[in-house]
């Protein structure tokens, strides 16, 4: 599908949209930030026709390698005590991720930008999308690894201990409180800007460091998903720049997103690099 067509596509989606004239809309999903002089565009110009292909490529890579790990017999080789701190970590992760899912149409109803609404949409396809292939993987792993026990049980327990505490605490941020803080500046803006790339970079260096190639198959193809997400919250980001009454809230979101980013993802993807290794290399 060439650039040109894509955009013809993109402004054809803009005729669809419609604001209903037979009611008043009822806001569902409170925000301060106002957005009555903001530009309304979409940078990537994202489109369905386009976006499906690409996805099912990146699929086809994901579970060849699931099958080629499988053959291969990576599971025993990889080191043990890697997996064992995988049993905690894959039973966090899926969960900020149906709660970005959860999160696009808070910004349905709050973000005034038709252009911009179907890039969230492919968003919430993503993140769906990768739920399934980090679930999908600890299945993989249960089904093969030596030790299943902890895998097939994590979900179960997660509400009995603090670390389930601490990751459900993190994931509902981008679904409560106000809808631009937690939707657009929290997890667009912040969590899938920066902090994407310690979750889906940094951590599967670890793995394949470590003999698991699985783990960063799965998630550097999440990871490529993460410029759109950046575009929205970007896009987002510029529609509020726009209202002079927004800055001071921008200030405190921007503040609030990145301490608590920080202070869940650094401390935990720290902490499994740090203890869930045993590969010690100086030079790394």
């Amino acid at each position: 599908m060439t650039r040109q067509s894509v955009a013809k596509a993109h402004e054809k989606i803009q005729e669809l949209a419609w604001e209903p004239l037979y009611h008043e809309p009822v806001a569902h999903y409170g925000t301060d930030y106002t957005f009555s002089k903001a530009k309304k565009r979409d940078p990537l110009k994202q489109v369905l026709r386009s976006y499906f292909p690409m996805e099912e490529e990146k699929d086809h890579r994901v579970y060849g390698a699931a099958d080629g790990a499988i053959r291969g017999n990576m599971f025993r080789q990889v080191q043990e005590r890697w997996l064992e701190w995988q049993k905690l970590f894959l039973s966090i992760i899926p969960l900020p991720e149906i709660s970005a899912a959860r999160a696009m149409p808070l910004l349905f109803r709050t973000v005034p930008n038709p252009e911009l609404h179907n890039g969230q949409a492919i968003q919430m396809i993503d993140e769906v999308r990768h739920s399934t292939i980090q679930q999908n993987l600890k299945r993989l792993y249960m089904n093969n690894y030596i030790d299943p026990a902890g895998f097939n049980n994590s979900l179960r327990n997660f509400q009995n201990d603090y670390c389930g505490s601490i990751g459900r605490q993190f994931a509902e941020g981008f679904i409560t409180g106000d809808a631009i803080t937690a939707a657009s500046v929290y997890l667009t803006v912040v969590a899938e800007t920066a902090f994407t790339n310690v979750l889906f970079v940094a951590m599967p260096a670890e793995a394949a460091a470590n003999g698991d190639y699985l783990l960063p198959t799965v998630f550097h193809s999440v990871q490529s998903d993460e410029s759109r997400h950046i575009s929205n919250g970007y896009a987002t980001l510029l529609m509020a720049l726009a209202d002079e009454g927004n800055h001071q809230l921008l200030e405190r979101d921007l503040r609030y997103a990145w301490w608590n980013n920080h202070r869940v993802v650094d401390a935990a993807i720290g902490t499994f690099i740090e203890y869930g290794t045993k590969d010690r290399r100086k030079d790394r």
